[in-house]
């Protein structure tokens, strides 16, 4: 059942604007060639490669690539990161060391140097997560085949941690967190999910074949439903994990799930994409086991798309995406980045030579919207909720060619999509910005 809030949006309001055609845009060479490479992830601004020996980060905004790796040293290994999200310049970092232990790291100037601020009996840390709104609760998981993995809170943006029991995981290999109290759990043969920190926990495991390991798993929340400091459970959108048999979608109403891709994946990532201010759709990516990176759009799982083409060197192992785009890690070394999804639609007024960015995005309090045009007019840049009601207009006047940039400070609103759109001598192009609280 696909329930997004985005699509039926779209069924209602512009159901005459189908989206006519679906092309994959090519894969670009972003970085981080490093034979060591293991897996991808973003926060904030930034784009993590975690290796064996470290970790390679660019930064969005500088579009640049920072080294934080150990050549040859063992024990530096990192598995995830998230950057700090009260401190500008936190990076907290998951790994192994040198004994199989998980570590975690924090510091105060992104890697250059860091501190020890635990060591896991339970193994390797397999992932960390962030709310989805600013605030310093972090969670951390582990992985072992020997003891009991560890599930971890963080309440003072990484510095400290304490171990939350309940979960009734033995090896944890992934999380989601959208409030900072509501975190999915994956791990042996099932999806653990609690509203309240970890106090309490609700066993997914419906009708998944049992002795089966979950190996990833997605939960996206519903654009309806952002979660908010005092809002305790955000309805999700959709709940995704993949084990040896395939890749499931659960059913909130039933408890079940359903196979939507008969192929063990490895890496799932979904995200929202827009042209013009009401078409938009959902695009869904999964790294399988076999090396192939499967695509589809709108919840239409029974037409996924290979759109591996021709990736090299190595095999896929990680799919991440963000407003900035699609990101694939190679096993042989190196991020390649796309636009992703691209539909062709009849919408009129689109400018193919003009540019609308917004940095950072997602973000809060503030972010900057930068245009570029070519000719010298009259300009008209606004801000419009998913509903088409304008919500500022942030510049109205005349301007040069060349690039132009304006700040803007929402006051009042809450977390949500927002639409962007400038208008110059009769053209328009549009973007759109999450803000996030």
């Amino acid at each position: 059942m696909f329930r997004n809030y985005l699509v039926i949006l779209i069924l209602l309001l512009i159901s005459t604007n189908a989206l006519a055609e679906i092309t994959m845009d090519p894969w670009e060479f972003l970085g981080a060639q490093d034979s060591q490479l293991n897996g991808i992830c973003s926060s904030g601004h930034y784009l993590f490669a975690t290796t064996h020996e470290g970790l390679h980060f660019y930064n969005f905004q500088t579009e640049q690539w920072t080294d934080r790796t150990w050549p040859g040293w063992i024990g530096k290994g990192k598995y995830a990161a998230v950057a700090g999200q009260m401190h500008e310049q936190r990076l907290v970092t998951g790994g192994v060391n040198a004994w199989f232990k998980g570590t975690l790291f924090f510091s105060d100037d992104m890697g250059e140097t860091e501190s020890l601020v635990r060591e896991s009996e339970g193994g390797r840390v397999t992932d960390l997560g962030a709310s989805i709104f600013v605030e310093p609760t972090l969670y951390a998981c582990t992985w072992s085949d020997v003891v009991d993995g560890e599930f971890l809170r963080s309440d003072d943006d990484g510095e400290t941690w304490s171990l939350i029991l309940g979960h009734g995981h033995h090896m944890m290999t992934d999380l989601e967190v959208l409030g900072h109290q509501e975190v999915f759990l994956a791990g042996d043969n099932y999806v653990a999910h609690t509203t309240d920190g970890g106090l309490n926990w609700q066993n997914l495991q419906g009708n998944l074949p049992v002795g089966e390991g979950i190996y990833c798993m997605l939960a996206q929340p519903a654009m309806t439903s952002l979660p908010s400091p005092g809002k305790d459970k955000t309805d999700a959108a959709d709940l995704m994990a993949s084990n040896d048999t395939g890749l499931f979608l659960y059913d909130f109403d039933t408890g079940l799930w359903e196979m939507i891709l008969p192929d063990s994946c490895r890496s799932i990532a979904q995200r929202f994409c827009y042209e013009g201010l009401f078409i938009c759709w959902t695009e869904t990516y999964a790294v399988t086991w076999d090396g192939r990176i499967m695509a589809t759009m709108n919840g239409d799982w029974e037409n996924w798309q290979d759109i591996t083409g021709d990736l090299i060197p190595g095999t896929p192992i990680d799919v991440e995406t963000n407003g900035w785009g699609v990101f694939v890690a190679m096993q042989g070394g190196g991020v390649f980045h796309s636009q992703g999804m691209q539909p062709l639609s009849d919408v009129p007024g689109l400018a193919s030579n003009l540019e609308i960015k917004a940095f950072p995005n997602p973000f809060n309090p503030a972010t900057t919207i930068k245009f570029e045009t070519p000719v010298a007019g009259r300009a008209l840049l606004q801000v419009f909720d998913v509903r088409g009601a304008l919500v500022e207009t942030l510049f109205e006047g005349e301007v040069e060619a060349g690039t132009h940039s304006h700040q803007w400070r929402p006051q009042g609103l809450g977390s949500g999509v927002y639409r962007t759109v400038l208008q110059i001598e009769g053209q328009a192009v549009h973007g759109s910005v999450v803000l996030l609280k």
